[in-house]
């Protein structure tokens, strides 16, 4: 007897092409503890209806496609067109999962995460942040060295565990002599869809 079942989600509003379309996503659910991260998303080609014998495997954690089609499949479709394609479906199919499945995700907690493994110099505002809408982040200490391509890193990978987007500001010195990429002390991320009424500062 199988531990696990085969939850099938509706895939057919996700935004394809007309080389690809996408049908929906195959995620296997282990009985007693839900679903597990990777799943497979069943699609068409060439503007037909018909489902391609091998699906594409997708991790659902990280938000991405794990493996691609082989080039006899492309057709007169560029490797980089598909590519750009797979991205923006994965944000979508991310978004349509975690609704289907009613997963509420922990977002500070995966901001965290990020931070803790590849950003030590850098500390999650827990009192600030209003999640999640607004995340802010500060230094921990102002004479740590610091790159400004970071903030947009995590912004990205943020992004790619959680299917959100989210606007990058960042603030710090206002000395004119001072190179601001090298002395910003926080930012935050917003969510795109935020209405926010108040000011924008950080």
């Amino acid at each position: 007897m199988s531990m696990f079942e085969i939850r099938s989600v509706d895939l057919k509003e996700v935004p394809g092409n007309d080389f690809i379309k996408f049908l929906r996503i195959e995620i296997p659910e282990r009985k007693g503890h839900g679903p597990v991260r990777f799943a497979r998303v069943r699609y068409a080609l060439n503007g037909d209806h018909i489902e391609q014998e091998n699906g594409l495997p997708m991790d659902l954690g990280k938000g991405i496609f794990t493996a691609t089609l082989e080039d006899d499949e492309l057709g007169e479709m560029s490797r980089e067109e598909l590519e750009q394609t797979l991205q923006k479906a994965a944000v979508e199919i991310i978004r349509i999962v975690r609704k289907a499945l009613g997963k509420e995700l922990d977002i500070p907690g995966i901001l965290k995460s990020i931070l803790k493994k590849d950003y030590p110099y850098l500390k999650y505002d827990d009192l600030y942040s209003k999640p999640p809408d607004v995340l802010k982040c500060h230094v921990r200490d102002s004479s740590c060295p610091r790159q400004i391509e970071d903030i947009f890193q995590i912004a990205h990978r943020l992004r790619r565990a959680t299917g959100e987007d989210y606007i990058v500001a960042y603030s710090g010195s206002s000395n004119d002599d001072a190179n601001f990429d090298e002395t910003w002390t926080r930012f935050s991320l917003r969510r795109f869809d935020f209405r926010e009424t108040k000011s924008n500062r950080v």
